[in-house]
């Protein structure tokens, strides 16, 4: 699609290795966590890590009395600070949801940012769960401070999706990225070790607005809002055109040309990195996590819809991260950080989306 700016093998070779390395370690640590059927449950070997999610089991019991401990073992990535609370019933304040932005053309974009405007709320055990846009594609979680760790676990019938989650009065934006259906939304609190319990919980029926609306939002993976300075260059590249292909292809070209892989970065990043918008554009240096949240915010921004996604690249077996694009009617595969070398979209298999 676009024409390749590597022509040294070698170092491409470097890359995908190094590359392979970073994302088997989020995708092991952040997401898939292979569980026992067990109350007290073993941390995977990195070694052992199975990406097929659909084939493993998770393990839920519930106790005694109030029934509120159910026990999950894996690797945890953040640290938080406080003192738990207890687990409360459920509340639902209301329905509704905000509109879906219309009017949306290449030229004058609404920039489509998440509101927790307390319409739906689920709360209790000093958490709230704002779900009162959930036909935008998103759901909003913040949780009072814990001296523990803490996840939030988003699952439906089809997958199932495990996040940091800091504590604090500031929400966090999940995406609701599964399609239409129930949503099993759950906090999860460290006990000790690799034991969790869940502290607060709901079902949500969710139906989306439009089944491209989750992409259009900033989450946690791809975060942005208006003062963003990617969001600024992306208006700024965007200005005199009015086809999104053409915009898209802009965008593409403008990482692909402004990145550098940071192979430093891909040796030593800590296991629950973040991409930073931001941070990738001012240093001109990234990761492929980097380069797809990059793209992703840009055309987010601009009002098409884009996908990060997280999975393999064969035949290297390359644990990588790329996008896909919502142009005129379909969704089209690009990878900014592997551009030139070779590889077909059906090398490609998508473990997550977000």
């Amino acid at each position: 699609m676009i024409n390749g700016i590597y022509n040294n093998r070698a170092k491409r070779r470097k890359r995908i290795l190094l590359c392979n390395r970073t994302l088997a370690l989020f995708l092991h640590f952040s997401n898939t966590n292979r569980w026992q059927s067990n109350n007290l449950l073993h941390s995977c070997d990195l070694s052992q890590y199975n990406r097929t999610m659909e084939n493993w089991s998770v393990a839920e019991r519930l106790q005694k009395g109030v029934a509120w401990l159910l026990f999950f073992g894996f690797f945890c990535l953040t640290a938080c600070a406080g003192k738990p609370p207890t687990m409360q019933g459920a509340t639902e304040t209301g329905s509704g949801a905000a509109p879906l932005n219309e009017g949306q053309g290449a030229s004058e974009t609404k920039l489509l940012l998440p509101e927790a405007s307390g319409i739906v709320v689920y709360q209790g055990a000093g958490v709230e769960i704002d779900a009162s846009h959930t036909d935008q594609g998103y759901v909003m979680i913040r949780c009072e401070a814990s001296e523990m760790r803490l996840k939030a676990r988003i699952a439906t019938s089809v997958q199932t999706y495990y996040y940091d989650l800091p504590d604090g009065e500031e929400y966090s934006v999940f995406p609701l990225q599964m399609g239409d259906g129930t949503y099993s939304v759950r906090v999860m609190e460290q006990v000790e070790n690799d034991l969790y319990a869940i502290r607060y919980g709901a079902e949500i029926e969710v139906r989306l607005a439009d089944e491209t609306i989750p992409f259009l939002y900033p989450n946690q993976y791809v975060w942005y809002d208006g003062s963003t300075d990617a969001v600024l260059e992306a208006q700024s590249l965007a200005k005199q055109l009015t086809d999104d292909k053409q915009i898209a292809d802009k965008f593409y070209r403008f990482v692909v040309k402004h990145m550098t892989y940071d192979t430093q970065k891909a040796a030593t990043v800590q296991s629950g990195y973040l991409p930073d918008a931001d941070e990738a554009l001012k240093s001109g240096r990234g990761i492929c996590f980097d380069y797809a949240a990059l793209l992703a915010v840009m055309l987010r921004s601009r009002g098409i819809p884009t996908r990060m996604l997280i999975g393999t690249v064969t035949p290297e077996n390359l644990y990588h991260s790329w996008n896909s694009v919502y142009l005129n009617g379909e969704w089209v595969w690009m990878d900014p950080t592997l551009d030139g070398t070779g590889h077909r979209e059906s090398d490609y298999i998508t473990e997550r989306i977000y």
